[in-house]
């Protein structure tokens, strides 16, 4: 076609125009109508509104133009990775014309697509969780360390403040005076099958000095048992020990290690000779007779110790203290072979004060001796009153 015709057609093509027989501005207005409310429902993120549209307009002759401006919008939405939108316009497009391969073919690519996305969102979910949980623990965590620590105080809205610690010290000394008025003691010589049962009185004091990194303090006791309820040898016993003690660290406060001396004390009553009776019956019964003074008890001994302890443990409103030492001076005695004493005892606050406070006290201290004719054991059970100062 010469350049005169296409001219020539293009005049006949306005003509037809504006006689109204080709109504080429009326096709651009209501497409372009359609197209805004395609954006409308693209906008309202609805699917529903979406298929109002292309239902009402899917018999058009110029529907293709719709059908595409829709996939274009479509794939728009694939590129900004809004898979779930997309896919529901996707289907609407295939809804109202199952011949469209492009959106079959495109559906196909968003389903892929919208599978990893969400196992991607899962895979976060889940490590979200995990460090929600995690997070969780470790309050819960913090929060049990803060109310072992601290002293709580509740706010008139109804939080929980934490004020003060409770290691926080009035002074770096601890003191405690203990005074048992009933110590009854058992005593069993099995050896020599002699036993007893007697009543004593025992007294300790306690004296801890603590540093940031050590403390340091000693343990005196004392112990005279001095009235028989049975099992009268015609003996009085008794017990002293000094022991130095140190503890380091973060438990400081509740474990020492311990070392000092002890002594195991035996007084006899006026001597008599060992009658041929008492000796009779050691033969029979297999023992040995009574030394001079009717007892078979071991006598003095005197020796260093070394051992461990615990201080200051809380068990509800009880608070424990407790040793066990080795007496090593067995080594220069003949007659003994192993000797050890241990002690436990208990305290109930009873009055608090200022600056100390007053505990009933009950527990027990044991002395042990492996000797050659068997063993010895001197068990006492304590009660008795204390007063120690705060340190909080």
């Amino acid at each position: 076609m010469t350049i005169r015709k296409r001219f020539l057609a293009v005049i006949i093509a306005g003509f037809l125009s504006v006689a109204g027989l080709i109504p080429v501005f009326a096709i651009d207005a209501y497409v372009t109508v359609v197209y805004r409310r395609i954006d409308i429902a693209f906008v309202n993120r609805s699917d529903s509104e979406l298929n109002v549209v292309l239902g009402e307009n899917n018999t058009d002759r110029n529907y293709y133009l719709m059908e595409n401006y829709t996939m274009k919008k479509i794939r728009r939405l694939v590129i900004d990775e809004d898979y779930d939108f997309a896919i529901k316009a996707n289907l609407v497009v295939i809804d109202n014309n199952l011949d469209n391969a492009e959106a079959v073919e495109l559906y196909a690519t968003i389903a892929a697509a919208l599978e990893k996305q969400q196992e991607q969102e899962r895979a976060v979910e889940q490590q979200r969780k995990y460090e929600l949980a995690k997070f969780q623990a470790e309050k819960e965590r913090q929060k049990v360390i803060l109310e072992k620590s601290y002293n709580a105080v509740q706010t008139p809205s109804g939080d929980t403040v934490y004020v003060k610690s409770k290691e926080e010290r009035f002074s770096s000394k601890w003191w405690k005076l203990a005074f048992g008025f009933f110590d009854g003691n058992i005593i069993n010589d099995a050896g020599n099958s002699f036993s007893s049962f007697r009543y004593g009185i025992s007294g300790d004091f306690s004296y801890e000095y603590t540093m940031d990194k050590i403390m340091a303090g000693i343990d005196v006791g004392g112990q005279a048992i001095i009235l028989p309820f049975s099992g009268d040898d015609g003996t009085i016993l008794g017990e002293f020990d000094i022991v130095p003690k140190v503890g380091v660290g973060g438990v400081k406060k509740y474990f020492q290690l311990r070392t000092g001396f002890a002594g195991i004390i035996r007084t006899d009553g006026e001597e008599t000779a060992v009658t041929e009776r008492d000796w009779r019956i050691s033969q029979i019964m297999g023992t040995q007779p009574a030394e001079a003074g009717g007892t078979t008890l071991q006598g003095n001994f005197f020796s260093p110790l070394v051992g461990i302890g615990l201080g200051h443990i809380d068990i509800g409103p009880l608070t424990l203290n407790a040793n066990a030492d080795w007496l090593f001076g067995h080594f220069a005695s003949s007659d003994v072979n192993f000797a050890m004493k241990s002690a436990l005892n208990m305290a109930l606050p009873i009055a608090e004060m200022e600056k100390f406070k007053v505990t009933f006290n009950f527990g027990a201290k044991d002395t042990l001796f492996s000797r050659d004719t068997g063993f010895e054991n001197r068990l006492g059970l304590i009660i008795g009153i204390g007063a120690e100062n705060v340190i909080k």
